[in-house]
């Protein structure tokens, strides 16, 4: 790209030792050579120091990351497409992209020169001060390299279906577009480091919740161990669940009062975002100061209510999502609801009268049927003498009827009344 390319000569070893001189004239071509090897190793190092460069961390108000392991990395590509056919590219991470043709840049580096794309998976780095070719006279070529963290995107029309994470870094496509030339690159991006808001906690005031589990949810805006997201809901005894007879649940929001190492002590809190992975089983209502944002400090605290509507019996999985107008990273908590699965859930209370008699009465069916049986097969019983205990069923006849013969009856004579007179009714006692 313009610049001249590091030369080293090395002194060449002489091809028969020198004559006999006295010590001084040797010791001194001794120190000659060794200034000339060093001041050639110097000027190696100094050549490959001037090649390399550093990428930069990465830093937004959510999150950094640090490239610094990426320095250096060479990818070359060659598209066979038809637009470009055979047109070779090498892209030099943090350094420099250039083909067969054309020289489109190198990399500026800095604090904040490599930058999110959308999707939020793409790093984006524009590399400039390219060469000023046919057609680039007046603007020098530069290259725009967006960096895939997830594999080559899908509304590429043609790309390099060999590129994937498993053989990163590698370029899915390389083209370009007058003086501009687009590459669309793979790698294994390096994992972020949230930037969390110190001095924000969330406490669980809830009832029903294992008394091992935190009582602190978030602390300096991180999430607690019990309060982590799951793939699936679970109840494993080092995991916040909150039984189904428990309708709902109280989470406060607030500042801690402590030094936050000059950062305000009040902070805006947007609107949770609440939600559940299984909405055929449960569903979610918030309430509370919390439920449409607003501000906390030391002094004051929002309340965030949220309460539970089954559908079925299962296993739900509550997501809470608190978020600070991008400022901050995030706090993201979750846990697992039991739909049906409480003490007095489903509104089935058990009656402890009503199972007495379902099990009094279950009990003498099942007396009956064997006293039947018993009878039948071994006793050759038949008709109602199969019954078990029939001749106390008898009995028990016999002495309801002689307790309703024995009442007193009453008739009354109606009043008849005939040509020659009337006739007087009494009542026979």
């Amino acid at each position: 790209r313009g610049s001249r390319p590091c030369a080293t000569s090395f002194p060449s070893s002489p091809s028969s030792p020198p004559p006999p001189r006295t010590r001084a004239l040797s010791d001194r071509f001794r120190v000659w050579m060794m200034v000339r090897m060093w001041r050639s190793v110097i000027l190696l190092f100094a050549c490959l120091g001037a090649v390399s460069s550093t990428c930069p961390r990465v830093k937004t108000n959510m999150e950094s990351w640090d490239w610094g392991a990426l320095s250096g990395t060479q990818v070359s590509f060659t598209n066979t497409t038809t637009t470009d056919g055979n047109s070779q590219w090498t892209v030099h991470l943090c350094e420099g992209v250039f083909s067969n043709m054309h020289d489109y840049g190198s990399f500026s580096g800095g604090a904040g020169s490599i930058k999110f794309h959308q999707p939020s998976d793409t790093f984006y780095m524009m590399y400039e001060g390219g060469d000023k070719g046919q057609g680039c006279e007046t603007d020098a070529r530069q290259a725009d390299v967006y960096i895939h963290c997830q594999g080559c995107p899908s509304y590429l029309d043609e790309y390099n279906s060999a590129c994937t994470l498993n053989t990163a870094p590698c370029v899915c496509a390389a083209y370009d577009a007058g003086c501009i030339g687009e590459v669309h690159m793979v790698a294994n991006c390096p994992v972020g480091i949230p930037n969390y808001r110190k001095g924000f906690d969330v406490y669980d005031a809830s009832t029903g919740i294992e008394e091992d589990i935190s009582k602190v949810v978030i602390k300096d805006g991180e999430v607690m161990p019990g309060w982590t997201d799951e793939d699936t809901p679970s109840v494993a005894h080092d995991r916040a669940v909150i039984p189904g007879d428990v309708d709902s649940a109280t989470f406060y929001l607030m500042m801690a009062d402590e030094d936050l190492a000059g950062l305000p002590a009040s902070q805006e809190v947007d609107a949770p975002d609440v939600f559940t992975d299984q909405p055929h089983i449960l569903a979610v209502t918030m309430s509370g100061t919390a439920a449409s944002g607003g501000s906390v400090d030391p002094e004051q605290m929002l309340m965030l209510q949220l309460d539970f509507h089954c559908y079925q019996t299962g296993l739900a999985d509550v997501h809470v999502e608190i978020s600070f107008a991008n400022q901050y990273y995030p706090c993201d908590f979750a846990f697992t609801y039991e739909c049906g699965m409480g003490s007095t859930a489903g509104d089935s209370k058990s009656d402890p009268l009503s199972v007495f008699f379902m099990v009094s009465f279950l009990l003498v069916i099942a007396f009956c049927v064997l006293g039947c049986a018993y009878n039948y097969s071994v006793q050759q019983k038949r008709g109602e003498d199969i019954v078990p205990g029939i001749e106390y069923i008898h009995s028990a006849r016999e002495f309801v009827s002689a307790i309703v013969k024995n009442q007193p009856s009453y008739s009354y004579s109606g009043t008849a009344r005939g040509a020659g007179g009337e006739t007087e009714g009494y009542q026979a006692l």
